[in-house]
């Protein structure tokens, strides 16, 4: 019997730790191919494929699964879920052309900022000081990272502005998936979500779709195959390895993004867009570990 990620053994460990490498480089690779896609092909047509191949995907694992696992009483929390999620993607799929790969990876450190903010009215989680004080140091990374002009925050740039309003509603969707995790098994969810998805996007093309070239059909392919394995060994990370050894090497999507975007687009970021960075993961990754504390001190210290 495999040991849970709370029993982990080092082998196991270890296999976790190189799962979440794996899919650090996997989702990044994923995401330059959608900014070479980006300016030929629609947002609709790249969510069709992305989550279409990522559902051929998960196949194997549905036909051995336990029959009627597909069979839900919560209707209503896939929808919320779905939508929040499917709303990240298609906000992300659309920055992902218009700014360079290294920032794009950079915003979504904003996520767990967000998640402390969002827990409190939605999932009726105090918050004490200490995450309260990272989440304001975190946030004033964002402004660092975002080096916005004289002439104020009025002239940043849309795709900055979209992909940090990725991050809000990619935090919205770990509530969604918090909340629908107490009953529904995580592979329900992740097909309801893949396949509603993708029949969203196939709507979406009926109104805007163009006619890949021979070389467009491979990245496509490529990258709906990279985010489905990507998606794959994140959610195999954390079943082998503790949370808490798992999350910070999520943030190695920094590096990937980095040297990809010098390969392929002569992509450097500036020393204050590092700056900014560095201190959004910081403050990320110290509310991992306070409310991966909080949560093991819970019942003698609930507040924090």
């Amino acid at each position: 019997m495999r040991p849970s990620a709370n029993q982990a053994t080092p082998q196991s460990i270890a296999i976790g730790v190189s799962a979440a490498l794996i899919a650090s480089l996997t989702f990044c690779v994923s995401f330059a191919l959608i900014k070479e896609l980006g300016p030929e092909i629609p947002t609709a047509q790249i969510m069709l494929f992305r989550m279409s191949v990522g559902l051929l995907l998960l196949l194997p694992l549905l036909a051995r699964a336990p029959p009627g696992i597909l069979r839900t009483t919560r209707p209503g929390g896939h929808l919320k879920r779905i939508f929040v999620g499917a709303t990240s993607m298609a906000m992300i799929y659309w920055a992902a052309p218009r700014m360079p790969l290294a920032d794009l990876a950079a915003t979504q450190f904003v996520m767990p900022l967000f998640l402390t903010l969002l827990s409190m009215p939605l999932l009726g989680e105090m918050v004490g000081w200490r995450r309260a004080t990272a989440t304001v140091v975190g946030f004033s990374g964002v402004i660092v990272m975002l080096k916005p002009s004289g002439a104020g925050f009025a002239a940043l740039d849309t795709a900055y502005v979209v992909a940090l309003g990725s991050a809000f509603f990619y935090a919205l969707a770990a509530i969604a998936m918090r909340q629908l995790g107490r009953t529904e098994p995580a592979l329900r969810t992740t097909i309801y979500f893949s396949a509603v998805a993708a029949i969203a996007g196939g709507i979406g093309c009926l109104f805007d779709w163009v006619d890949p070239t021979p070389r467009q059909w491979l990245l496509l392919i490529a990258m709906g195959l990279a985010g489905g394995c990507g998606q794959y060994a994140l959610v195999t990370a954390y079943a082998r390895a503790p949370a808490t050894i798992v999350a910070p090497f999520d943030y190695s999507q920094i590096i990937w993004a980095a040297v990809l975007g010098y390969v392929f687009w002569a992509e450097a970021p500036d020393a204050r867009g590092y700056l900014g960075a560095a201190i959004v993961a910081g403050a990320g990754l110290y509310i991992f570990r306070r409310e991966a504390l909080r949560r093991r001190t819970a019942s003698i210290t609930p507040k924090d």
